[in-house]
Protein backbone atom coordinates (compact mmCIF):
# COMPACT_ATOMS: atom_id res chain seq x y z
CA UNK A 1 0.00 0.00 0.00
CA UNK A 2 1.53 3.24 -1.03
CA UNK A 3 1.18 6.10 1.62
CA UNK A 4 0.94 9.23 1.56
CA UNK A 5 3.12 11.69 3.13
CA UNK A 6 2.36 12.10 7.17
CA UNK A 7 1.40 15.98 8.09
CA UNK A 8 3.23 15.46 11.22
CA UNK A 9 2.78 18.60 13.14
CA UNK A 10 4.70 20.57 15.27
CA UNK A 11 3.76 20.57 19.08
CA UNK A 12 2.17 23.74 19.28
CA UNK A 13 0.05 22.57 17.03
CA UNK A 14 -0.46 19.45 18.22
CA UNK A 15 -1.63 20.54 21.76
CA UNK A 16 -3.92 22.94 20.39
CA UNK A 17 -5.52 19.87 17.92
CA UNK A 18 -5.39 17.52 21.13
CA UNK A 19 -7.25 20.30 22.69
CA UNK A 20 -10.44 19.74 21.22
CA UNK A 21 -10.28 16.02 22.52
CA UNK A 22 -9.57 16.82 25.45
CA UNK A 23 -11.20 14.87 28.35
CA UNK A 24 -11.92 17.07 32.28
CA UNK A 25 -8.71 15.65 34.02
CA UNK A 26 -9.49 16.05 37.90
CA UNK A 27 -7.79 14.49 41.11
CA UNK A 28 -10.57 13.67 43.67
CA UNK A 29 -8.12 15.26 46.30
CA UNK A 30 -7.42 18.84 45.93
CA UNK A 31 -5.65 19.23 49.08
CA UNK A 32 -2.60 20.48 49.52
CA UNK A 33 0.48 17.45 49.54
CA UNK A 34 2.53 17.67 52.14
CA UNK A 35 6.39 17.98 51.07
CA UNK A 36 7.59 14.60 51.82
CA UNK A 37 11.24 13.57 51.09
CA UNK A 38 12.41 11.12 48.72
CA UNK A 39 14.51 8.21 50.43
CA UNK A 40 14.62 6.44 47.24
CA UNK A 41 13.48 2.80 46.50
CA UNK A 42 13.50 0.20 48.90
CA UNK A 43 13.44 -3.65 48.83
CA UNK A 44 10.89 -5.63 50.16
CA UNK A 45 11.89 -8.94 50.93
CA UNK A 46 9.27 -11.03 53.36
CA UNK A 47 6.57 -13.04 52.26
CA UNK A 48 2.56 -13.01 53.26
CA UNK A 49 1.81 -12.09 56.74
CA UNK A 50 -0.10 -14.11 58.83
CA UNK A 51 -3.94 -14.13 59.50
CA UNK A 52 -3.45 -13.66 62.81
CA UNK A 53 -6.24 -11.48 64.27
CA UNK A 54 -4.97 -10.69 67.65
CA UNK A 55 -4.30 -8.17 69.71
CA UNK A 56 -0.29 -7.11 68.58
CA UNK A 57 -0.52 -3.70 67.36
CA UNK A 58 2.23 -4.20 65.25
CA UNK A 59 1.61 -5.43 61.21
CA UNK A 60 1.59 -8.48 60.89
CA UNK A 61 5.38 -10.60 60.26
CA UNK A 62 6.38 -10.89 57.57
CA UNK A 63 4.51 -8.40 55.89
CA UNK A 64 6.71 -7.78 53.32
CA UNK A 65 8.43 -3.63 54.60
CA UNK A 66 11.08 -5.25 56.81
CA UNK A 67 13.70 -3.42 55.07
CA UNK A 68 11.64 -0.09 54.61
CA UNK A 69 11.68 2.80 56.91
CA UNK A 70 9.59 2.64 60.38
CA UNK A 71 8.12 6.07 60.92
CA UNK A 72 6.76 4.75 64.42
CA UNK A 73 6.92 1.95 66.47
CA UNK A 74 5.31 0.54 69.34
CA UNK A 75 8.17 -1.45 70.50
CA UNK A 76 8.63 -0.29 74.37
CA UNK A 77 5.66 1.62 74.74
CA UNK A 78 2.22 0.46 76.57
CA UNK A 79 0.42 -1.60 74.49
CA UNK A 80 -3.25 -2.33 74.93
CA UNK A 81 -6.55 -3.87 72.62
CA UNK A 82 -10.10 -2.75 73.30
CA UNK A 83 -12.85 -6.03 72.10
CA UNK A 84 -16.08 -4.67 70.96
CA UNK A 85 -19.08 -6.97 69.94
CA UNK A 86 -22.03 -5.89 67.48
CA UNK A 87 -24.29 -3.60 69.69
CA UNK A 88 -21.31 -1.51 71.16
CA UNK A 89 -20.64 0.56 68.34
CA UNK A 90 -21.59 3.75 70.25
CA UNK A 91 -18.94 2.11 73.06
CA UNK A 92 -16.17 1.79 70.24
CA UNK A 93 -17.06 5.20 68.67
CA UNK A 94 -16.34 6.84 72.30
CA UNK A 95 -12.95 4.76 72.31
CA UNK A 96 -12.32 6.10 68.74
CA UNK A 97 -12.25 9.80 70.04
CA UNK A 98 -9.82 8.85 72.73
CA UNK A 99 -7.36 5.80 71.76
CA UNK A 100 -3.46 5.91 73.27
CA UNK A 101 -1.32 5.37 70.63
CA UNK A 102 -0.54 1.43 69.99
CA UNK A 103 -4.10 0.28 70.88
CA UNK A 104 -5.44 -2.51 69.21
CA UNK A 105 -9.44 -2.91 68.44
CA UNK A 106 -10.42 -6.04 68.13
CA UNK A 107 -13.63 -6.63 66.40
CA UNK A 108 -16.12 -9.77 67.15
CA UNK A 109 -18.38 -11.62 64.41
CA UNK A 110 -21.11 -10.25 63.78
CA UNK A 111 -22.46 -6.29 61.81
CA UNK A 112 -21.53 -3.29 63.28
CA UNK A 113 -24.33 -0.42 62.22
CA UNK A 114 -22.75 3.15 61.88
CA UNK A 115 -24.44 6.12 62.07
CA UNK A 116 -20.84 8.07 61.27
CA UNK A 117 -17.38 7.54 59.97
CA UNK A 118 -14.79 5.33 62.00
CA UNK A 119 -12.20 8.14 62.39
CA UNK A 120 -8.83 7.22 63.68
CA UNK A 121 -6.45 9.89 64.52
CA UNK A 122 -3.53 8.07 66.20
CA UNK A 123 -0.27 6.43 66.17
CA UNK A 124 -0.18 2.59 66.24
CA UNK A 125 -4.04 1.27 65.45
CA UNK A 126 -4.69 -1.55 64.61
CA UNK A 127 -8.10 -2.85 63.70
CA UNK A 128 -8.77 -6.18 63.48
CA UNK A 129 -11.97 -8.31 62.70
CA UNK A 130 -13.11 -12.37 62.54
CA UNK A 131 -12.93 -12.44 58.56
CA UNK A 132 -13.94 -10.54 55.83
CA UNK A 133 -16.57 -12.77 54.55
CA UNK A 134 -17.46 -13.30 51.50
CA UNK A 135 -18.42 -11.48 48.04
CA UNK A 136 -22.35 -10.26 48.68
CA UNK A 137 -22.84 -10.51 52.51
CA UNK A 138 -23.51 -7.31 53.94
CA UNK A 139 -24.34 -8.87 57.65
CA UNK A 140 -21.60 -10.71 59.25
CA UNK A 141 -21.59 -14.11 60.39
CA UNK A 142 -19.86 -16.42 62.77
CA UNK A 143 -16.21 -16.09 60.93
CA UNK A 144 -16.77 -12.37 59.50
CA UNK A 145 -17.09 -8.76 60.65
CA UNK A 146 -19.14 -6.52 58.82
CA UNK A 147 -19.16 -2.77 59.30
CA UNK A 148 -22.04 -1.50 57.72
CA UNK A 149 -22.47 2.13 57.17
CA UNK A 150 -25.83 2.08 54.63
CA UNK A 151 -27.16 4.79 57.65
CA UNK A 152 -24.29 6.56 58.17
CA UNK A 153 -24.70 10.74 57.64
CA UNK A 154 -24.35 11.62 54.02
CA UNK A 155 -20.60 12.67 52.71
CA UNK A 156 -18.76 10.67 55.31
CA UNK A 157 -16.20 7.70 54.70
CA UNK A 158 -16.39 4.58 56.38
CA UNK A 159 -12.44 4.18 58.05
CA UNK A 160 -10.71 7.62 58.01
CA UNK A 161 -7.62 7.21 59.06
CA UNK A 162 -4.47 9.33 59.60
CA UNK A 163 -1.90 8.24 61.78
CA UNK A 164 1.16 6.04 61.53
CA UNK A 165 1.39 2.52 61.79
CA UNK A 166 -1.93 1.59 60.91
CA UNK A 167 -3.70 -2.00 60.57
CA UNK A 168 -6.98 -3.16 59.55
CA UNK A 169 -7.91 -6.78 58.32
CA UNK A 170 -10.22 -9.26 58.58
CA UNK A 171 -13.30 -6.55 58.25
CA UNK A 172 -15.61 -5.79 55.04
CA UNK A 173 -16.85 -2.12 54.76
CA UNK A 174 -20.51 -2.15 53.58
CA UNK A 175 -22.18 0.17 51.90
CA UNK A 176 -19.89 3.23 52.98
CA UNK A 177 -20.89 6.87 51.75
CA UNK A 178 -17.90 8.09 50.52
CA UNK A 179 -14.48 5.72 50.46
CA UNK A 180 -14.57 2.59 52.41
CA UNK A 181 -11.49 3.51 53.60
CA UNK A 182 -9.71 6.77 53.22
CA UNK A 183 -6.20 6.57 54.45
CA UNK A 184 -4.46 9.37 54.14
CA UNK A 185 -1.02 11.47 55.45
CA UNK A 186 0.41 8.16 56.70
CA UNK A 187 2.93 5.92 56.90
CA UNK A 188 3.60 2.25 57.35
CA UNK A 189 0.05 1.43 56.16
CA UNK A 190 -1.12 -2.64 56.10
CA UNK A 191 -4.05 -2.96 54.16
CA UNK A 192 -5.23 -7.12 54.72
CA UNK A 193 -8.06 -9.05 53.55
CA UNK A 194 -10.29 -6.32 54.43
CA UNK A 195 -13.38 -6.63 51.26
CA UNK A 196 -15.06 -3.48 50.68
CA UNK A 197 -18.26 -3.42 48.74
CA UNK A 198 -21.39 -1.81 47.95
CA UNK A 199 -24.57 -3.90 47.48
CA UNK A 200 -25.94 -2.54 44.09
CA UNK A 201 -23.62 -3.08 40.67
CA UNK A 202 -23.53 -0.42 38.64
CA UNK A 203 -24.41 2.41 41.00
CA UNK A 204 -22.89 6.10 40.49
CA UNK A 205 -23.65 7.18 43.64
CA UNK A 206 -22.30 4.38 45.43
CA UNK A 207 -19.24 5.37 47.44
CA UNK A 208 -16.18 6.54 44.77
CA UNK A 209 -13.15 4.39 46.30
CA UNK A 210 -13.12 1.13 47.92
CA UNK A 211 -9.24 1.07 49.85
CA UNK A 212 -8.04 4.78 48.55
CA UNK A 213 -4.51 5.61 50.92
CA UNK A 214 -3.43 8.98 49.60
CA UNK A 215 -0.34 11.12 50.12
CA UNK A 216 1.41 8.43 52.77
CA UNK A 217 4.31 6.15 52.47
CA UNK A 218 5.34 2.91 53.16
CA UNK A 219 1.75 1.22 52.24
CA UNK A 220 0.75 -2.32 51.67
CA UNK A 221 -2.42 -3.73 50.64
CA UNK A 222 -2.69 -7.34 50.10
CA UNK A 223 -5.01 -10.40 49.94
CA UNK A 224 -7.96 -7.75 49.93
CA UNK A 225 -11.35 -7.76 47.67
CA UNK A 226 -13.31 -4.66 46.30
CA UNK A 227 -16.82 -4.49 44.36
CA UNK A 228 -19.29 -1.94 42.89
CA UNK A 229 -17.14 1.07 43.66
CA UNK A 230 -18.14 4.08 41.23
CA UNK A 231 -14.56 5.05 40.47
CA UNK A 232 -11.56 2.35 41.71
CA UNK A 233 -11.91 0.25 43.85
CA UNK A 234 -8.18 -0.22 44.94
CA UNK A 235 -6.38 2.91 44.61
CA UNK A 236 -3.40 3.96 45.27
CA UNK A 237 -2.09 7.90 45.14
CA UNK A 238 0.41 10.17 45.35
CA UNK A 239 2.23 7.76 47.69
CA UNK A 240 5.95 6.61 47.99
CA UNK A 241 6.43 3.21 48.15
CA UNK A 242 3.80 0.56 47.54
CA UNK A 243 2.87 -2.94 47.39
CA UNK A 244 -0.15 -4.11 46.18
CA UNK A 245 -0.47 -7.77 45.39
CA UNK A 246 -3.13 -10.85 45.54
CA UNK A 247 -5.98 -8.46 45.41
CA UNK A 248 -9.36 -8.89 43.67
CA UNK A 249 -11.08 -6.02 41.99
CA UNK A 250 -14.56 -6.42 40.22
CA UNK A 251 -17.51 -4.91 39.44
CA UNK A 252 -16.21 -1.13 39.89
CA UNK A 253 -15.28 1.59 37.04
CA UNK A 254 -11.45 0.93 37.55
CA UNK A 255 -10.11 -2.02 38.74
CA UNK A 256 -6.81 -1.19 40.18
CA UNK A 257 -5.59 2.81 40.11
CA UNK A 258 -1.78 3.64 40.56
CA UNK A 259 -1.75 7.40 40.10
CA UNK A 260 1.06 9.64 40.67
CA UNK A 261 2.87 7.48 43.06
CA UNK A 262 6.40 6.55 43.20
CA UNK A 263 7.63 2.98 43.84
CA UNK A 264 5.27 0.67 43.22
CA UNK A 265 5.06 -3.33 42.99
CA UNK A 266 1.63 -4.45 41.67
CA UNK A 267 1.56 -8.41 41.71
CA UNK A 268 -0.50 -11.42 41.28
CA UNK A 269 -3.93 -9.24 41.22
CA UNK A 270 -6.86 -10.14 39.27
CA UNK A 271 -9.18 -7.33 37.57
CA UNK A 272 -11.93 -9.05 36.01
CA UNK A 273 -15.09 -7.09 35.06
CA UNK A 274 -14.45 -3.57 35.56
CA UNK A 275 -14.80 -0.62 32.98
CA UNK A 276 -11.30 -0.56 33.08
CA UNK A 277 -9.06 -3.30 34.90
CA UNK A 278 -5.50 -1.84 36.00
CA UNK A 279 -4.53 2.07 35.34
CA UNK A 280 -1.34 3.82 35.86
CA UNK A 281 -1.30 7.41 34.99
CA UNK A 282 -0.46 10.75 36.73
CA UNK A 283 -2.92 13.36 36.85
CA UNK A 284 -1.94 16.97 36.23
CA UNK A 285 -1.70 19.56 39.90
CA UNK A 286 -0.08 16.81 41.92
CA UNK A 287 3.65 17.51 42.79
CA UNK A 288 4.18 13.73 43.08
CA UNK A 289 5.96 13.25 38.89
CA UNK A 290 4.83 9.01 39.37
CA UNK A 291 7.27 6.16 38.41
CA UNK A 292 8.99 3.33 38.55
CA UNK A 293 5.74 0.62 38.10
CA UNK A 294 6.27 -2.93 38.18
CA UNK A 295 3.37 -4.70 37.10
CA UNK A 296 3.98 -8.24 37.40
CA UNK A 297 2.07 -11.72 37.16
CA UNK A 298 -1.45 -9.94 37.17
CA UNK A 299 -5.12 -10.75 35.30
CA UNK A 300 -6.69 -8.01 33.65
CA UNK A 301 -9.14 -9.88 31.64
CA UNK A 302 -12.84 -8.74 30.54
CA UNK A 303 -12.89 -5.36 31.87
CA UNK A 304 -16.30 -5.28 29.77
CA UNK A 305 -18.87 -3.56 32.46
CA UNK A 306 -20.49 0.01 31.42
CA UNK A 307 -18.83 2.96 32.50
CA UNK A 308 -21.12 4.30 35.53
CA UNK A 309 -19.39 6.65 37.49
CA UNK A 310 -20.86 9.78 37.58
CA UNK A 311 -21.14 12.62 35.35
CA UNK A 312 -22.33 14.97 37.35
CA UNK A 313 -20.63 14.57 40.70
CA UNK A 314 -17.46 12.88 39.59
CA UNK A 315 -14.18 14.41 38.85
CA UNK A 316 -12.79 11.33 38.11
CA UNK A 317 -11.35 10.79 35.08
CA UNK A 318 -12.45 7.47 34.78
CA UNK A 319 -15.53 8.70 33.61
CA UNK A 320 -13.97 9.13 30.44
CA UNK A 321 -13.12 5.93 30.30
CA UNK A 322 -14.64 3.46 27.01
CA UNK A 323 -15.94 0.34 28.69
CA UNK A 324 -13.42 -2.43 27.58
CA UNK A 325 -10.19 -0.61 28.15
CA UNK A 326 -7.87 -3.41 29.78
CA UNK A 327 -5.35 -0.91 31.13
CA UNK A 328 -3.91 2.26 30.41
CA UNK A 329 -0.41 4.26 30.52
CA UNK A 330 -0.83 7.88 30.90
CA UNK A 331 1.70 10.48 31.74
CA UNK A 332 3.83 7.84 33.35
CA UNK A 333 7.45 6.62 33.05
CA UNK A 334 9.43 3.69 33.59
CA UNK A 335 6.36 1.59 33.75
CA UNK A 336 7.58 -2.52 33.53
CA UNK A 337 4.27 -4.76 32.62
CA UNK A 338 6.00 -8.49 32.69
CA UNK A 339 4.23 -11.94 33.63
CA UNK A 340 0.26 -10.65 33.14
CA UNK A 341 -2.48 -12.13 31.15
CA UNK A 342 -5.01 -9.43 29.08
CA UNK A 343 -7.79 -10.88 26.97
CA UNK A 344 -11.58 -10.24 26.41
CA UNK A 345 -11.40 -6.28 26.85
CA UNK A 346 -13.82 -4.97 23.93
CA UNK A 347 -11.82 -1.73 23.69
CA UNK A 348 -7.91 -2.49 24.06
CA UNK A 349 -5.82 -4.45 26.27
CA UNK A 350 -3.43 -1.56 26.49
CA UNK A 351 -3.21 2.16 25.83
CA UNK A 352 -0.45 4.03 26.10
CA UNK A 353 -1.42 8.00 26.19
CA UNK A 354 0.16 11.11 26.63
CA UNK A 355 -0.99 13.44 29.65
CA UNK A 356 -1.75 16.02 26.82
CA UNK A 357 -4.72 13.56 25.91
CA UNK A 358 -6.54 14.67 28.67
CA UNK A 359 -4.81 18.27 29.79
CA UNK A 360 -3.28 20.05 26.89
CA UNK A 361 -2.50 23.37 28.88
CA UNK A 362 1.04 22.44 29.81
CA UNK A 363 1.07 24.87 32.26
CA UNK A 364 -1.25 22.78 34.37
CA UNK A 365 1.31 20.13 34.56
CA UNK A 366 4.15 22.67 36.36
CA UNK A 367 3.09 20.92 39.86
CA UNK A 368 4.94 17.86 38.51
CA UNK A 369 7.69 19.37 36.96
CA UNK A 370 5.70 18.92 33.18
CA UNK A 371 5.36 15.68 33.91
CA UNK A 372 2.60 15.00 30.86
CA UNK A 373 4.51 12.34 28.87
CA UNK A 374 4.66 8.98 28.63
CA UNK A 375 7.96 7.46 28.50
CA UNK A 376 10.39 4.26 29.28
CA UNK A 377 7.03 2.12 29.10
CA UNK A 378 8.90 -2.13 28.69
CA UNK A 379 5.53 -4.49 27.89
CA UNK A 380 7.43 -7.72 27.75
CA UNK A 381 6.75 -11.81 28.77
CA UNK A 382 2.93 -11.24 29.02
CA UNK A 383 0.09 -13.06 27.73
CA UNK A 384 -2.47 -12.15 25.50
CA UNK A 385 -5.42 -14.50 25.16
CA UNK A 386 -7.13 -12.61 22.77
CA UNK A 387 -10.54 -11.57 21.93
CA UNK A 388 -10.02 -8.42 23.00
CA UNK A 389 -10.42 -4.79 20.65
CA UNK A 390 -13.36 -5.87 18.66
CA UNK A 391 -16.26 -3.61 20.19
CA UNK A 392 -14.84 -0.15 21.03
CA UNK A 393 -16.64 1.15 24.12
CA UNK A 394 -18.63 -1.81 23.86
CA UNK A 395 -20.15 -0.48 20.82
CA UNK A 396 -22.17 2.22 22.68
CA UNK A 397 -19.65 5.19 22.10
CA UNK A 398 -20.21 8.71 22.99
CA UNK A 399 -18.98 11.42 21.72
CA UNK A 400 -19.92 13.74 24.65
CA UNK A 401 -18.95 11.58 27.39
CA UNK A 402 -16.31 9.32 25.82
CA UNK A 403 -14.95 11.02 23.34
CA UNK A 404 -11.87 8.75 22.75
CA UNK A 405 -13.90 5.87 22.31
CA UNK A 406 -15.81 7.54 19.68
CA UNK A 407 -12.28 8.57 17.67
CA UNK A 408 -11.53 5.02 17.93
CA UNK A 409 -14.41 3.03 16.84
CA UNK A 410 -14.75 5.47 13.57
CA UNK A 411 -11.02 4.90 12.61
CA UNK A 412 -12.06 1.02 13.05
CA UNK A 413 -15.09 0.58 11.50
CA UNK A 414 -13.19 1.91 8.08
CA UNK A 415 -10.48 -0.45 9.05
CA UNK A 416 -13.03 -3.13 9.01
CA UNK A 417 -15.09 -2.34 6.26
CA UNK A 418 -12.05 -1.65 4.05
CA UNK A 419 -9.18 -2.62 5.16
CA UNK A 420 -10.02 -6.17 6.54
CA UNK A 421 -8.87 -4.84 10.13
CA UNK A 422 -11.37 -6.83 12.31
CA UNK A 423 -9.43 -5.68 16.05
CA UNK A 424 -8.01 -2.76 17.76
CA UNK A 425 -4.33 -4.20 17.88
CA UNK A 426 -3.46 -5.16 21.73
CA UNK A 427 -1.75 -1.95 22.58
CA UNK A 428 -2.94 1.62 21.61
CA UNK A 429 -0.47 4.01 21.75
CA UNK A 430 -1.33 8.01 20.79
CA UNK A 431 1.55 8.70 18.58
CA UNK A 432 2.38 11.79 20.98
CA UNK A 433 6.14 11.59 21.01
CA UNK A 434 7.88 14.04 23.25
CA UNK A 435 9.65 14.75 20.15
CA UNK A 436 7.77 14.74 17.06
CA UNK A 437 9.20 13.87 14.03
CA UNK A 438 9.94 16.24 11.42
CA UNK A 439 7.03 17.32 9.14
CA UNK A 440 8.84 15.92 6.04
CA UNK A 441 8.80 12.27 8.07
CA UNK A 442 6.90 9.77 7.10
CA UNK A 443 8.06 6.58 10.10
CA UNK A 444 7.19 6.66 13.76
CA UNK A 445 9.88 6.86 15.68
CA UNK A 446 9.89 5.82 19.59
CA UNK A 447 11.64 8.65 21.88
CA UNK A 448 9.15 7.57 24.43
CA UNK A 449 10.71 4.45 24.71
CA UNK A 450 7.12 2.28 23.92
CA UNK A 451 9.27 -1.69 24.18
CA UNK A 452 6.89 -4.88 23.11
CA UNK A 453 9.03 -7.81 23.13
CA UNK A 454 8.12 -11.61 24.16
CA UNK A 455 5.00 -11.80 24.58
CA UNK A 456 2.92 -14.27 23.59
CA UNK A 457 0.42 -13.28 21.49
CA UNK A 458 -2.58 -15.11 19.15
CA UNK A 459 -1.50 -14.13 15.63
CA UNK A 460 1.85 -13.41 15.35
CA UNK A 461 1.48 -12.45 12.06
CA UNK A 462 -0.77 -9.96 12.53
CA UNK A 463 0.08 -6.04 14.18
CA UNK A 464 0.23 -6.21 17.58
CA UNK A 465 0.91 -2.26 18.70
CA UNK A 466 -0.77 0.43 16.90
CA UNK A 467 0.50 4.06 16.34
CA UNK A 468 -2.67 5.77 16.24
CA UNK A 469 -1.51 9.26 15.54
CA UNK A 470 -4.15 10.74 17.50
CA UNK A 471 -3.21 14.68 16.86
CA UNK A 472 -3.98 14.34 12.82
CA UNK A 473 -6.69 11.42 13.39
CA UNK A 474 -8.41 14.15 15.18
CA UNK A 475 -7.68 16.88 12.86
CA UNK A 476 -8.80 15.20 10.01
CA UNK A 477 -12.04 13.90 11.58
CA UNK A 478 -13.36 17.76 12.65
CA UNK A 479 -11.77 19.44 9.52
CA UNK A 480 -14.39 18.64 6.98
CA UNK A 481 -12.04 16.97 4.72
CA UNK A 482 -13.61 14.43 1.65
CA UNK A 483 -13.70 10.93 2.91
CA UNK A 484 -12.54 11.91 6.64
CA UNK A 485 -12.41 8.35 7.80
CA UNK A 486 -10.37 6.84 4.72
CA UNK A 487 -7.71 9.87 5.79
CA UNK A 488 -7.67 9.17 9.11
CA UNK A 489 -6.74 5.50 8.77
CA UNK A 490 -3.92 6.41 6.78
CA UNK A 491 -2.41 8.47 9.29
CA UNK A 492 -2.46 5.63 11.80
CA UNK A 493 0.73 2.43 11.15
CA UNK A 494 0.60 -0.96 12.79
CA UNK A 495 3.74 -3.00 13.70
CA UNK A 496 3.86 -7.04 14.87
CA UNK A 497 5.69 -7.85 17.64
CA UNK A 498 9.56 -7.61 17.24
CA UNK A 499 9.16 -4.73 14.59
CA UNK A 500 10.87 -1.81 14.67
CA UNK A 501 10.58 0.58 16.54
CA UNK A 502 8.82 -1.13 19.05
CA UNK A 503 11.08 -3.98 19.39
CA UNK A 504 13.05 -2.13 21.94
CA UNK A 505 14.66 -4.02 25.56
CA UNK A 506 13.69 -1.82 28.06
CA UNK A 507 15.07 1.10 29.90
CA UNK A 508 18.22 2.08 31.91
CA UNK A 509 18.80 2.11 35.02
CA UNK A 510 16.40 -1.25 35.28
CA UNK A 511 13.48 -0.78 38.09
CA UNK A 512 14.83 -1.27 41.87
CA UNK A 513 11.89 -2.36 43.51
CA UNK A 514 11.04 -5.46 45.30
Amino acid sequence: MNRPPLSRMSRAMLITLVGLLALPACSDDDDETPNIPDAGPRPDAGTDGGSDGGGEPEPDAGSDAGTWATEFSCEGKPQQTLTFDPGQEQELQNAVNELEPCTTIQLGAGTFHFDNAVTIRQDGITIAGAGRGAKGEGTGGGASTVLDFSEATANTNGLDVVGKLFTVRDVALWNAQKDALRVENSANVYIQRIRTEWAEENNPDNGKYGIYPVKSRYVIIEDCEAYNAADAGIYVGQTRYAIVRRNIARQNVAGIEIENTKYAYVEGNTAIDNTTGLVVFDLPGNPIKGTDILVLDNTITGNNRPNFASVSSSSSTVSQVPAGTGTFVLASRRVEFRGNTWGENNTVDIAVLSGLAIEPNIDLWSAGFFNFTSTDVYIHHNTFQGESGAAVDNGNTNQELRPLGTLVEAVYLYGLFYKDIERVEHVLWDGMDPTPPAPSETVSHNRLNLCFVDNVVPQPDKPAVVDFDLANVQAILTSGTPNPAAAAFEETRRFKQGEAPFNCTGFSPALSLP
